[in-house]
């Protein structure tokens, strides 16, 4: 395994749009998935008022970030650590928006941005001795999570 630095770590993000956004719920950690993007290095995801992934305003959370490659035996996880916030401004809310990865996989309704501004970035290559390498040569740094 190898440890990531954080410019790595930044690139990595900025390479998808699916991650998995870590809150506390009564008192017990949940697990959401999210459709997110990277601006300026704030993270941002879309929800729904009042919903378990909006939670998360107000509190210092998690963002995990994944890439598995089986059929290689490679693969990345990154973990962004911050406050979240509630984006209220029209302009941050319109960026958000418009560099947005993909609409939310969950459906209509997911209007509220929150965004989560990293104070720790942490991550992890993995591959394992022997394992054929990628067409590419290289581990997989973008496509798909």
């Amino acid at each position: 395994m190898l440890a990531l630095g954080p410019d790595e770590c930044r690139e990595l993000l900025s390479t998808h749009g699916v991650g998995r956004v870590a809150v506390t719920l009564d008192d017990a950690p949940a697990v959401f998935p999210v459709n997110y993007t990277v601006v300026d290095n704030v993270i941002a995801y879309r929800t729904q008022p009042g919903s378990g992934p909006a939670a998360a305003a107000g509190h210092e959370v998690a963002l995990e970030v994944d890439h598995i490659d089986e059929a290689f035996s490679q693969g990345w996880s990154v973990l962004a650590v911050g406050p979240a916030e509630v984006v209220t401004g029209f302009y941050e809310s319109r960026t958000f928006e418009e560099r947005a990865y993909s609409a939310p996989w969950a459906g209509s309704g997911r209007s509220q941005w929150i965004a989560i501004r990293p104070t720790r970035l942490s991550g992890r290559r993995i591959r394992v001795p022997g394992a054929p390498t990628s067409p590419t040569g290289s581990p997989d740094s973008g496509a798909g999570a």
